[in-house]
């Protein structure tokens, strides 16, 4: 407050002129103060998010086109589209003559349209080239795959979930 009075004292004291120079100088001075601490920095804020809107639209749109080319070569892969009581017979085939001395224990077929297979005493090495091979020529992909060493070097007892696409 005493400053306040202080400030009304020295400004009384000036002669009219000089009053409207300290009066005008201090409006134009808070509106330089207003501008370069609130509406400028509102400014380049709102700038700076059009731009990352601008950026997010382009990424979007490139991502509409890149789904749009997903969809049309959906289903155009090397492989026919194969179901899970047909993969039944094409995984006991293929694995009897691609993993010799494997024990075939089970094969089945769950609720969610996908294939276990338990084998026993398999070679791990001939193991992953038979998968690879099934997923490169009928589209098989592994869901989940549990394995436990066997007392035979490089075998494994394996419970696999297979699934096409």
């Amino acid at each position: 407050m005493a400053t306040l009075d202080n400030f009304r004292q020295t400004l009384n004291g000036l002669n009219p002129r000089e009053r409207m120079i300290v009066i005008g100088g201090g409006i134009v001075l808070l509106l330089i103060a207003i501008y370069l601490l609130a509406w400028e920095p509102l400014i380049a804020k709102q700038a700076s998010l059009n731009a990352a809107i601008e950026s997010q639209k382009t990424i979007y749109q490139q991502m509409l086109k890149s789904a749009n080319e997903v969809k049309k070569f959906k289903g155009t892969g090397r492989y026919k589209k194969i179901n899970a009581s047909a993969m039944q017979s094409i995984i006991n085939r293929s694995a009897k003559s691609a993993l010799p001395g494997a024990v075939i224990k089970r094969v089945e077929q769950n609720q969610q349209q996908a294939v276990q297979v338990w084998i026993d005493q398999v070679a791990f090495d001939d193991m992953i080239k038979w998968l690879g091979g099934l997923q490169q020529t009928k589209g098989v992909r592994i869901v989940s795959l549990f394995s436990e060493r066997t007392d035979k070097s490089g075998r494994v007892n394996v419970r696999l979930t297979l699934k096409v696409g």
